[in-house]
């Protein structure tokens, strides 16, 4: 059963919420993210943007906003007891490649131990797994909804436990995944400020200053008879708002699977990953399962993952018996010697025995057949030999088949001795 912590919030006209920043609460909110089983829920406008989380002691940092319909997770991990220290992990989930979603969001972020997983409502855009999550940050100073950009969150909580099992229990949990990449952050990085943020999301307009002379294009100043590169494209201003522009040519690569970096404009080859730092390297472009069910890319040093599940056949135990692949959770299997035969797998006339692969099936005697269907055995129509030797029906009596068995009726005129023996009545 689920213990379940949840902030308590203020709400306002049921626009905005007020939360307590008081440093007992802000204590409390690390608190509950230390737990294990933990969740980040908020809803808000998709256009909005900004920080609902940030924690920071002296060896980590723990982070999670929204920019430009994209989620951003900055989250410790600690490979060792020994080196724990300076090591963060960048999750990155474009909802923006999910389809129509809006005009607002229902986030929710759940942190189970090792699981990760992000919902909009009752639909899982994100699953994954991080053998080295640590997020018991130690004496961390922490913000929540901080530099909001937009309308004001809705709705703001933090919680111990697990709500999708609650909140969907109805209908489910749908499966619509976005694209998302993580990376390691080396020791000693400095996160970026939400200045470097805001250069990164939102385009500065150029403005032409009084007097100018010379072209104007795709937010670019040019002054007569100066070239430069323009969106793949050499452009010349000739005279005032007159350009003339040609393509780049682009040499051939040799790789199989070329990309276009950003701000690059020809197509080149991406380098290699190395999948939580093993030994191989992935190269760019290859698609690898790390899991049975874990779809991994590699993708320009950046290895993007997600969970790919397969229609689940419910295995032949009860559902208390289920076990799940430890590091990938995909389809449910039963675990050793679980009690298969609380499933009734067998035939009416059958005997269950619990075993390590599976329930065994035997039928019971004067039956045949393979244990899931038994069929009764027609003793009667053995020859007479086969019936002596299982014990009758001897003269002076019928036999008369009954599931599983047998039995001797005596002829008229004969009186039953034992099971099987008839002797004629003696008539005084």
């Amino acid at each position: 059963m689920w213990t379940h912590l949840v902030i308590p919030l203020i709400f306002f006209h049921g626009i905005q919420c007020e939360v307590d920043r008081s440093p007992s609460m802000l204590a409390h909110y690390m608190n509950l993210l230390s737990i294990g089983e933990s969740w980040i829920a908020a809803t808000f406008d998709i256009n909005s943007n900004g920080t609902f989380f940030y924690g920071k002691n002296a060896d980590h940092v723990l982070e999670v906003g929204f920019r430009n319909k994209t989620l951003y997770m900055m989250l410790p991990i600690s490979k060792s007891p020994i080196q724990n220290k300076n090591w963060e992990k960048r999750y990155v989930i474009d909802f923006d490649s999910v389809g129509k979603i809006g005009p607002s969001l229902e986030l929710i972020i759940t942190f189970q131990h090792n699981h990760i997983h992000v919902y909009d409502g009752c639909n899982e855009i994100f699953a994954g797994f991080e053998p080295h999550l640590f997020l018991s940050l130690v004496q961390a100073k922490v913000q929540v909804v901080e530099n909001w950009m937009g309308p004001p969150p809705k709705h703001f909580q933090i919680g111990s436990g697990w709500p999708i099992g609650q909140k969907c229990k109805q209908d489910g949990v749908k499966k619509k995944y976005a694209e998302s990449y993580s990376e390691e952050i080396e020791k000693h990085f400095q996160p970026s400020t939400f200045k470097d943020l805001d250069e990164i999301f939102f385009e500065q307009v150029v403005i032409a200053p009084n007097g100018f002379n010379g072209c104007k294009i795709n937010n670019a100043l040019l002054n007569i008879n100066e070239t430069t590169t323009l969106d793949c494209n050499i452009c010349t201003c000739l005279a005032r708002d007159d350009v003339v522009c040609r393509a780049i040519e682009c040499p051939a690569v040799a790789c199989m699977n070329p990309m276009m970096k950003k701000g690059g404009c020809c197509p080149t080859c991406g380098e290699q990953c190395y999948y939580e730092n093993h030994k191989f390297a992935n190269s760019h472009g290859e698609v690898f399962w790390p899991g049975d069910c874990y779809r991994c890319q590699c993708w320009d040093t950046k290895v993007q993952c997600s969970s790919e599940y397969a229609t689940c056949e419910p295995p032949n135990c009860p559902e208390e018996d289920w076990v799940y692949n430890e590091k990938f959770n995909c389809c449910p299997k039963c675990r050793d010697f679980a009690r298969f035969c609380d499933t009734h797998p067998c035939h009416k006339y059958a005997t269950c025995t619990d075993s390590k692969r599976g329930p065994k099936c035997s039928c019971n005697t004067g039956f045949q057949g393979n244990g899931t269907y038994c069929e009764d055995i027609d003793e009667c129509a053995f020859s007479q030999d086969a019936r002596e030797q299982l014990g009758g029906c001897l003269a002076g009596s019928v036999c008369r088949n009954v599931p599983g068995s047998y039995k001797c009726d005596c002829l008229p005129g004969y009186q039953m001795i034992g099971e099987h023996t008839c002797l004629p009545l003696i008539r005084v």
